[in-house]
């Protein structure tokens, strides 16, 4: 298994795209090692996916929202009245429906490629 999250901060770190979309680049590379994470390996045809998703989910909204967003998944679960406070958030409600809006977009815009390997060719008499 290759190892390429030292490898993303400072191709992160310097890339216009994660400045210019709002979300600070320590949140763009945490979601991409994340996404990776979840597509089963650090592989550049991983990265390649993660990075896309990133981006249509940042041109969806703004990292405000995807930060309630997140909290809201986190702690929607959380049982007595300090889970009431965030089931209650009408506001964080809102920007969880545009995070799986703009989730499913990222799906359908970013698929998972393949590396697929020829199967050797053989010589036929």
């Amino acid at each position: 298994m290759r190892i390429y999250g030292f490898a993303l901060l400072p191709l992160l770190a310097f890339s216009g795209n994660s400045l210019a979309d709002g979300f600070p680049t320590e949140e763009t590379v945490r979601f991409v090692l994340n996404c990776m994470a979840e597509l089963g390996a650090q592989t550049d045809e991983n990265l390649y996916t993660c990075i896309c998703k990133h981006d249509v989910i940042a041109k969806s909204m703004s990292y405000e929202e995807y930060e309630g967003a997140m909290t809201f998944e986190r702690n929607q679960e959380m049982p007595g009245d300090r889970g009431g406070f965030v089931r209650d958030n009408k506001l964080a409600k809102e920007d969880d429906k545009k995070l799986q809006k703009a989730r499913i977009e990222a799906d359908a815009q970013c698929p998972v490629v393949k590396h697929v390997k020829r199967p050797p060719v053989t010589k036929q008499n």
